[in-house]
């Protein structure tokens, strides 16, 4: 069942071919995130979308080029696509918005990974964004020329990874770090989203690919495989922090909170991040004490909960603020039913909040 506006595109073939079908599919939503940026960028960093785009070739090209040149083609191939005068770079620039604008800027998402009672692991999370998105979102299912691991993500159109899991049991959320650490030698952080997506296995491959390339600005990530192991990773360029689950869960939103950080390695989150996480840890303890089964729909219900209204966990509009938009992430992981989830897997099941009025489909099967 898709999703009645977010597009669902399947891409098969080289780098070319996949970022051709995903950029002349989406083509108009692709100019209108692109007409959103260029407003996002001038009100959160005061700078152009042409300035952008030559700050993120100067910054990444050569990087990318050494380590990830398959990536850098993909980019070619959409903005080939999506038409209209689009450049390489102009796709670039939307890849590291992160690296551009959210040095400056803090988002309201909260993630959690929690392990269910016939040990299956459960990944959700909301995402709390810009309305003009709405007009811009896809649901892409990939699966690259001579390889064995197909993988499907919530995306924005352009944006080549994001928030998803693939056919070899692994997935992962994503929480936005408002923090000043940069390295324009290291993975824009959807570049890094998209290399996790497409080569990890498992945990630990997930882990050993963030050491190896690490990440230019600050990121969260929440991984779990279909072998049960999960926990949560701060990723920033001068390293990453493991924060382990207890009592069967690990959640996250938007400040670090692990120790032993990286020296020097600070962030600016909003005060609400703190109010948020404490709430979603004690939501999930009040559904373990009352021995609550861990379902989509317990999940659904907390990640739902509006205490503290408009900084809630459910983030409302906060007056005079820029309208925000909720994503559903959810994604079941276990071994013996793993396959058939992920086949089953649509944009319908990745489901969309707008306006507190929910409209999120899942099949737990």
């Amino acid at each position: 069942m898709d999703h009645p506006f977010v597009t669902s595109v399947y891409c098969t073939g080289t780098s070319y071919e996949i970022s051709y079908t995903h950029g002349s599919t989406v083509a108009k939503e692709l100019h209108c995130n692109i007409t959103t940026y260029t407003t996002f960028f001038q009100e959160t960093a005061q700078i152009t979308w042409e300035k952008a785009r030559e700050r993120a070739a100067t910054q990444f090209v050569p990087s990318l080029e050494n380590n990830y040149p398959q990536i850098l083609e993909e980019m070619q191939g959409m903005a080939d696509g999506a038409g209209g005068g689009l450049t390489r770079d102009d796709i670039l620039t939307l890849n590291v918005r992160s690296e551009i604008a959210l040095t400056n800027y803090a988002d309201g998402c909260t993630s959690i990974s929690q392990k269910g009672e016939e040990g299956a692991i459960f990944l959700a999370q909301n995402w709390d964004w810009l309305e003009e998105l709405k007009k811009g979102m896809v649901f892409l299912h990939i699966k690259p020329a001579g390889s064995d691991i197909e993988f499907k993500f919530l995306s924005e159109a352009g944006i080549v990874g994001k928030f998803g899991m693939n056919s070899a049991g692994f997935g992962f959320c994503m929480n936005a770090i408002r923090s000043g650490a940069f390295d324009k030698t290291k993975f824009p952080v959807h570049v890094m989203s998209r290399r996790l997506l497409q080569f990890a296995t498992s945990f630990d491959s997930a882990i050993a690919i963030i050491d190896k390339f690490r990440v230019a600005s600050t990121i969260n990530y929440m991984f779990a495989d279909k072998s049960g192991k999960h926990a949560d990773i701060e990723c920033a360029p001068r390293g990453n922090t493991l924060i382990n689950p207890l009592n069967g869960y690990v959640a996250h939103t938007n400040h670090l909170y692990g120790h032993g950080r990286p020296l020097g390695l600070t962030d600016h989150p909003a005060a609400n991040s703190m109010s948020r996480l404490a709430r979603i840890q004690e939501l999930t303890e009040i559904d373990r004490n009352m021995k609550m089964p861990t379902t989509f729909e317990s999940l659904r219900k907390r990640l739902s909960d509006k205490e503290n209204t408009p900084f809630s966990i459910c983030r409302d509009r906060p007056p005079g603020a820029v309208v925000m938009i909720c994503q559903w992430c959810i994604g079941h992981l276990g071994s013996e039913r793993r396959k058939k989830t992920f086949n089953e897997l649509h944009a319908g099941e990745f489901g969309v909040f707008l306006q507190k009025k929910p409209v999120l489909h899942h099949n737990s099967s």
